[in-house]
């Protein structure tokens, strides 16, 4: 059997979804997060510096956010293509196998 032209992980993009779409919903949950600061530090000094630091990060979080979505649906569309690629190509590996079998052509090889 030879060794193929392109060799696509499929497991790869999976996991890339996947952690793309974790690394999103962590960023939606910051706004989460600031609200339970307050009972968690205590210290007023320590809320208002990080939530300072939330309201800053804020600005440039909904940029962030779509970018990881558009990345995300990047390595979705590659992996519903390549894997449609491949089912595409067994079948038609079976239905030349069957139509070669059928012929006769087969026997002997």
């Amino acid at each position: 059997m030879s060794v193929p032209d392109l060799s696509v992980d499929i497991t790869l993009l999976k996991s890339t979804e996947k952690q793309l779409h974790s690394i999103k919903n962590e960023f939606d949950g910051i706004d989460e997060w600031k609200k339970e600061l307050r009972g968690v530090v205590g210290e007023e000094r320590m809320v208002e510096a990080m939530s300072t630091f939330v309201d800053n990060w804020d600005r440039h979080r909904g940029k962030l956010v779509e970018q990881i979505e558009e990345i995300g649906g990047w390595v979705e569309s590659t992996r519903k293509t390549f894997e449609k690629a491949d089912l595409d190509l067994a079948e038609a590996a079976r239905k030349r196998k069957k139509e070669r079998h059928k012929s006769g052509a087969g026997e002997g090889e």
